[in-house]
């Protein structure tokens, strides 16, 4: 599909200004001057996050980093990647106990329960380590919206699963370099364009339209 905007190019980006995949010239030309780009948006607040200036090279390195893993991504599951990774920053922060093995553990938990959900069995795989308990519940919470009733409306599983899986992977990628006990997390924290001095919030809730 070409990008709606310079209808050249193939469009490779998700643009939650447009609705639609642009692609990264555009993106980087018309932002906030033909795009009405959310506050939010990963590539404002990622590619030119205060967290990254001065450091060019480890900005293209978490770049490379994540690369792989998002580019077959559809929009909506591109959307929950990027979404969780600023849900991990907040965690990083407000829970600096946590480490990149028990983020892998609570994702392969999750992944497993959507996998088995889509079989049609309704069950909640546990994490493999009880000190994961904490990170998969926030997860839940953050993958859950509330209707007008108050009922929990699930994202759709199209989208969860290849997100989860997608994460999943570059979590244990970034583990096989041995750079650290918390190197994905804090590559989240740079993606995310906070400063580590900035006081965590909890992570919100992704908002699921009907």
């Amino acid at each position: 599909m070409s990008c709606p905007l310079c209808q050249k190019r193939k469009g490779k980006r998700a643009c939650p200004g447009k609705g639609e995949l642009i692609c990264a010239q555009c993106c980087g030309s018309k932002r906030l001057v033909l795009v009405a780009c959310p506050e939010d948006c990963f590539y404002l607040r990622g590619a030119h996050a205060a967290a990254w200036e001065g450091r060019a090279t480890e900005k293209r390195r978490d770049s490379r980093r994540l690369a792989p893993y998002i580019e077959g991504l559809s929009a909506g599951a591109f959307r929950v990647f990027l979404v969780t990774l600023v849900a991990l920053a907040a965690i990083r922060r407000r829970r600096p106990e946590t480490t990149d093995e028990r983020l892998a553990k609570a994702l392969l938990a999750l992944r497993k329960t959507v996998e088995t959900r889509i079989r049609g069995i309704l069950y909640e795989h546990p994490p493999e380590d009880l000190g994961s308990l904490d990170l998969l519940d926030d997860l839940r919470n953050l993958y859950q919206a509330k209707d007008e009733d108050g009922r929990d409306l699930l994202l759709p599983d199209d989208d969860l699963l290849p997100a989860l899986t997608a994460l999943e992977s570059c979590v244990g990628e970034v583990r096989s370099e041995g750079l650290g006990p918390t190197a994905f997390l804090d590559l989240a924290v740079r993606m995310a364009g906070h400063a580590p001095s900035q006081r965590a919030e909890p992570p919100q809730r992704l908002i699921v339209e009907p």
